[in-house]
Protein backbone atom coordinates (compact mmCIF):
# COMPACT_ATOMS: atom_id res chain seq x y z
CA UNK A 1 0.00 0.00 0.00
CA UNK A 2 1.25 3.51 -0.65
CA UNK A 3 2.51 5.70 2.19
CA UNK A 4 0.04 8.40 1.16
CA UNK A 5 -3.32 7.06 -0.04
CA UNK A 6 -5.24 9.02 -2.70
CA UNK A 7 -8.99 8.68 -2.37
CA UNK A 8 -11.22 8.89 -5.45
CA UNK A 9 -14.53 8.95 -3.61
CA UNK A 10 -15.98 10.08 -0.33
CA UNK A 11 -17.56 7.94 2.37
CA UNK A 12 -20.29 5.38 1.65
CA UNK A 13 -22.68 3.68 4.07
CA UNK A 14 -22.06 0.06 3.06
CA UNK A 15 -18.51 -0.89 2.13
CA UNK A 16 -16.17 -3.82 2.73
CA UNK A 17 -13.45 -3.03 5.28
CA UNK A 18 -9.77 -3.26 4.41
CA UNK A 19 -7.63 -4.82 7.14
CA UNK A 20 -3.93 -5.46 7.47
CA UNK A 21 -2.74 -9.08 7.29
CA UNK A 22 -0.96 -10.84 10.14
CA UNK A 23 1.14 -14.02 10.17
CA UNK A 24 -0.54 -16.36 12.63
CA UNK A 25 1.75 -19.41 12.42
CA UNK A 26 5.21 -20.15 11.09
CA UNK A 27 7.31 -23.34 11.01
CA UNK A 28 9.62 -23.67 13.99
CA UNK A 29 12.61 -24.35 11.73
CA UNK A 30 12.29 -20.92 10.08
CA UNK A 31 12.57 -17.35 11.36
CA UNK A 32 9.44 -16.73 13.40
CA UNK A 33 6.99 -14.17 12.08
CA UNK A 34 4.35 -14.93 14.70
CA UNK A 35 1.94 -11.97 15.03
CA UNK A 36 3.99 -9.80 12.66
CA UNK A 37 2.14 -7.91 9.94
CA UNK A 38 2.63 -9.07 6.35
CA UNK A 39 3.87 -6.43 3.88
CA UNK A 40 2.48 -6.14 0.35
CA UNK A 41 4.69 -7.55 -2.39
CA UNK A 42 4.68 -7.88 -6.16
CA UNK A 43 6.83 -10.30 -8.12
CA UNK A 44 8.01 -8.71 -11.39
CA UNK A 45 10.87 -9.87 -13.58
CA UNK A 46 11.28 -7.58 -16.62
CA UNK A 47 12.94 -10.23 -18.78
CA UNK A 48 10.29 -12.92 -18.18
CA UNK A 49 6.74 -12.92 -19.48
CA UNK A 50 5.18 -15.86 -17.64
CA UNK A 51 4.84 -16.61 -13.94
CA UNK A 52 2.96 -19.23 -11.94
CA UNK A 53 2.87 -20.65 -8.43
CA UNK A 54 3.93 -24.29 -8.20
CA UNK A 55 1.83 -25.55 -5.32
CA UNK A 56 2.90 -28.45 -3.08
CA UNK A 57 6.53 -28.37 -4.25
CA UNK A 58 9.53 -26.11 -3.65
CA UNK A 59 10.88 -26.97 -7.13
CA UNK A 60 9.89 -25.57 -10.54
CA UNK A 61 9.39 -27.71 -13.63
CA UNK A 62 12.28 -28.13 -16.06
CA UNK A 63 12.79 -25.00 -18.16
CA UNK A 64 11.37 -22.66 -15.52
CA UNK A 65 13.34 -20.43 -13.12
CA UNK A 66 12.55 -20.39 -9.40
CA UNK A 67 12.28 -16.84 -8.06
CA UNK A 68 11.62 -17.96 -4.50
CA UNK A 69 10.13 -20.83 -2.55
CA UNK A 70 8.25 -21.03 0.68
CA UNK A 71 4.96 -22.12 2.19
CA UNK A 72 1.37 -22.05 1.03
CA UNK A 73 -0.78 -19.88 3.27
CA UNK A 74 -4.45 -18.95 3.43
CA UNK A 75 -7.14 -17.66 5.73
CA UNK A 76 -8.23 -19.73 8.67
CA UNK A 77 -10.66 -22.47 7.67
CA UNK A 78 -13.22 -21.14 10.17
CA UNK A 79 -13.33 -17.65 8.64
CA UNK A 80 -16.72 -16.44 7.46
CA UNK A 81 -15.58 -15.95 3.87
CA UNK A 82 -16.77 -18.49 1.33
CA UNK A 83 -13.78 -18.09 -0.98
CA UNK A 84 -10.22 -18.00 0.30
CA UNK A 85 -7.10 -16.78 -1.41
CA UNK A 86 -4.07 -19.03 -1.40
CA UNK A 87 -0.65 -17.37 -1.49
CA UNK A 88 2.95 -18.56 -1.63
CA UNK A 89 4.92 -16.85 1.14
CA UNK A 90 8.72 -16.72 0.85
CA UNK A 91 10.59 -18.99 3.27
CA UNK A 92 12.53 -15.83 4.21
CA UNK A 93 9.38 -13.79 4.72
CA UNK A 94 9.70 -10.24 5.94
CA UNK A 95 7.46 -8.35 8.30
CA UNK A 96 6.32 -4.76 8.59
CA UNK A 97 8.87 -3.07 10.87
CA UNK A 98 7.53 -2.39 14.34
CA UNK A 99 4.71 -4.91 14.11
CA UNK A 100 4.57 -8.01 16.27
CA UNK A 101 1.60 -7.36 18.50
CA UNK A 102 -1.36 -9.64 17.94
CA UNK A 103 -4.13 -7.39 16.64
CA UNK A 104 -5.93 -10.19 14.71
CA UNK A 105 -6.86 -8.13 11.65
CA UNK A 106 -6.92 -10.68 8.83
CA UNK A 107 -4.93 -13.79 9.74
CA UNK A 108 -2.88 -16.06 7.50
CA UNK A 109 -2.18 -19.69 8.34
CA UNK A 110 0.13 -22.31 6.92
CA UNK A 111 -1.73 -24.82 4.78
CA UNK A 112 -1.43 -28.53 5.43
CA UNK A 113 -2.59 -31.68 3.67
CA UNK A 114 -6.02 -32.96 4.67
CA UNK A 115 -6.58 -36.57 3.63
CA UNK A 116 -9.81 -37.21 5.55
CA UNK A 117 -12.94 -36.09 3.66
CA UNK A 118 -10.74 -34.78 0.86
CA UNK A 119 -10.30 -35.36 -2.84
CA UNK A 120 -6.49 -35.29 -2.50
CA UNK A 121 -4.74 -38.52 -3.51
CA UNK A 122 -3.24 -39.81 -0.25
CA UNK A 123 -0.59 -41.13 -0.89
CA UNK A 124 1.40 -39.46 -2.37
CA UNK A 125 0.13 -36.61 -0.16
CA UNK A 126 0.69 -37.13 3.58
CA UNK A 127 -1.95 -36.05 6.09
CA UNK A 128 -0.87 -33.09 8.22
CA UNK A 129 2.25 -32.13 6.22
CA UNK A 130 2.83 -28.39 5.63
CA UNK A 131 2.55 -27.55 1.92
CA UNK A 132 5.50 -25.89 0.21
CA UNK A 133 5.36 -23.78 -2.94
CA UNK A 134 7.58 -22.03 -5.48
CA UNK A 135 7.11 -18.98 -7.68
CA UNK A 136 8.32 -19.93 -11.16
CA UNK A 137 9.02 -17.70 -14.16
CA UNK A 138 9.91 -18.18 -17.79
Amino acid sequence: LPDRPRYGSSYIEAASPLFGVEYERWPTSSPRQYYDNMPCVVCYIATRSAMFVQQASYLCPSGWSREYYGYMMSEEINSNRQARSTICVDVNAEAVPGSGTSTNPSLTYLMSVECTNSELPCPPYVDGRILSCAVCTK
